[in-house]
């Protein structure tokens, strides 16, 4: 208050003085304003806060013109009072149509949605280019070709023509407000009442200018008086808090931005994962703390470099184009990678890699998650270590075992051939003949256990299958080997399938069992398959004795194994581990008349 008392002495004693203060002032606050906004444009993504600090560049400038040209000033020896008038009509014009422009183009950002505006060179260019343009016309208009409407007569005052501009203007200033409380919540509480403030005493300065006579009189003091309020205001708002805290200033998405990042970099920094983004050209630009103390380099060494300073030399050229070609074409890459800590050790990381769209589509950078797996690979390499030996000694287990059954069987089967042939009794023979075949079971057993040790022991790759040629590839062979089988096929040519190769003898296995089980002298076998719901049934019928339902149970595992539930048919046994091993089941049905229908049910 002590402030404005001192400058109404001053309006008292030197007019003079007190205008050039004034505008001294709002020159200086425009000026603040602008060099704000420029500074912090590549964080400004609504146009408002843009549009009106380049303006104040320019209206800041008509301003300094119109403190020079005023009347006693000397500057322009041979101007009138008309000059400083012309001048500071175009100044308040300028401004008004700025801060409506602005209004109305943050409006489109906020509540539209339509603009995407980046304020590069370009774009800045030719929003000042716009403006020195108008400012250049309006100039030349006054100085060169003296086609600007007088605005003051010396003697009879302000023309019809500045009172008429001056309510245009507070009109402007006034849709200008409108808009801009339309936009509210975008803007920090306390920079919007500021601005809301400081434009409401720009209108009645405006009005007062519209009333005085002498260039130093009341109705002209008040109304720098006001001005000098309303850019007190904009002082407040835009560069005093624009100094200390530059995001209350400028737009509340800044300030929700910081805070969203400061939100993002607590979760990051306690996800437990090691977390890498990169622009779309690979260069760092965060990384969290876990990835720091993963790889031993602090964020500040890491930020501008690629992420090729772990690069450990594991991998050739090829393993990281085809990282690149996955991301840059949107998708997201998975994977082990073999890294270097900044010591010198290497580690193991599994590392997801996904883009960054921005709203249009467009790869703005790439966020990647790393997983330190280096001990569970060093678990897993032992284990495998361990398991493979333990393979090992199992199959040589199952060789000696086989090996030893088939001497004893030949010992078994020998002994019962010398017996046959010292004996005519016919009840003797019978007997014989039952150890024969039972000596056979078990040698077909042991080669079914050789099978079966295989299958579960050696790994599985799965692979694209032509159904009808597989088939067609089992009952050749069976048939050769039992002649006396009918075996039809019903599969649907050019029916593929990706699965396990093992699924070859699955099919081979349930086709013999249902030969060599059968009771009648032609066994009758039908084999059929058919898609649905994204899964493959194969089905193998027969017309033989019904398979018991222990036996189904055992070899569906519906039920355990032991000392009086138990399957003897490991044929069947072998197939229904052969078909879950590729993700499918085993159903087991009655034919229609007499039978059985076994159904590999393969994804």
């Amino acid at each position: 208050m002590s402030g404005l008392a001192a400058l109404y002495v001053v309006q008292t004693r030197n007019f003079l003085l007190f205008h050039s203060i004034v505008e001294i002032f709002s020159i200086l606050v425009a000026f603040g304003v602008f060099i704000i906004t420029w500074n912090a444009r590549e964080e400004l993504e609504h146009p408002f806060i843009v549009v009106l600090g380049i303006s104040y560049l320019f209206v800041g400038g008509l301003d300094l013109l119109h403190t020079l040209a005023y009347r006693g000033m000397g500057v322009f020896p041979n101007a009138s009072a008309n000059l400083p008038t012309q001048l500071w009509l175009l100044g308040r014009s300028l401004e008004a149509a700025s801060v409506l422009g602005a209004g109305v183009a943050g409006v489109v950002v906020s509540e539209r949605d339509r603009l995407n505006i980046e304020w590069n060179g370009r774009n800045l260019g030719m929003l000042i280019t716009g403006f020195a343009v108008v400012v250049a016309l309006g100039l030349g208009s006054i100085f060169v070709v003296d086609w600007f409407p007088r605005a003051y007569v010396l003697g009879s005052g302000l023309t019809r023509f500045k009172v008429v501009s001056e309510y245009v203007i507070v009109g402007l200033f006034g849709v200008g407000l409108a808009v801009v409380t339309r936009q509210q919540e975008t803007f920090d509480e306390r920079v919007f009442r500021l601005l809301a403030a400081s434009l409401l005493l720009t209108m009645l300065s405006e009005l007062a200018f519209t009333f005085y006579v002498d260039v130093y009189g009341l109705s002209n003091a008040a109304g720098h008086f006001l001005k000098l309020g309303s850019f007190y205001l904009i002082y407040l708002g835009v560069v005093k808090t624009g100094i200390k805290n530059p995001q209350r200033a400028l737009y509340r998405t800044l300030a929700q931005r910081e805070a969203e990042a400061r939100k993002f970099k607590k979760a990051a920094d306690h996800s437990g994962h090691a977390i890498l983004i990169t622009d779309r050209d690979g260069m760092i630009q965060y990384a969290n703390t876990a990835w720091e103390d993963m790889t031993g380099y602090d964020a500040s060494e890491a930020i501008g470099r690629t992420p090729r300073l772990l690069k450990s030399g594991e991998h050739d050229d090829a393993f990281y184009e085809e990282l690149w070609e996955t991301i840059l074409a949107g998708d997201i890459w998975e994977g082990e990678i073999v890294n270097e800590r900044k010591n010198g050790e290497r580690f193991v990381i599994y590392q997801t890699t996904a883009p960054i769209l921005t709203e249009d589509g467009k790869i703005a950078g790439f966020v990647a998650i790393h997983d330190d797996i280096t001990e569970q690979k060093a678990y897993e390499e032992r284990l495998e270590s361990d398991l493979h030996t333990s393979i090992e000694q199992l199959q040589v287990l199952a060789r000696i075992l086989r090996h030893n059954i088939r001497n004893e069987l030949n010992v078994v089967s020998g002994t019962a051939e010398t017996v046959r042939t010292k004996t005519d009794d016919a009840d003797i023979e019978a007997m014989v003949t039952r150890i024969e075949e039972a000596s056979d079971r078990l040698l077909m057993q042991a080669d079914k256990q050789r099978e079966i040790v295989q299958l579960l022991l050696e790994p599985s790759t799965e692979t694209p299958l032509q159904l009808d040629e597989v088939v067609d590839d089992v009952v050749e062979r069976l048939t050769a080997q039992y002649p006396h089988a009918e075996v039809t096929v019903d599969v649907p040519p050019e029916l593929e399938l990706t699965t396990i190769p093992e699924l070859r003898q699955a099919i081979t296995e349930i086709v013999e069992n249902a030969i060599i089980h059968t009771d009648r002298e032609t066994p009758t076998v039908t084999i059929s398959a058919r898609s649905r719901d994204e899964v493959v049934e194969i089905s193998v019928t027969d017309d033989g004795p019904e398979i018991p339902a222990v036996e189904r149970q055992v070899i569906a595992e519906e039920t355990e194994i032991d000392a009086l539930l138990h399957s003897s048919g490991m044929g069947l046994w072998l197939a229904s581990r052969t078909v879950r091993r590729a993700g499918g089941t085993i159903r087991f049905e009655d034919a229609d008349q007499r039978g059985n229908v076994v159904t590999l049910v393969v994804p």
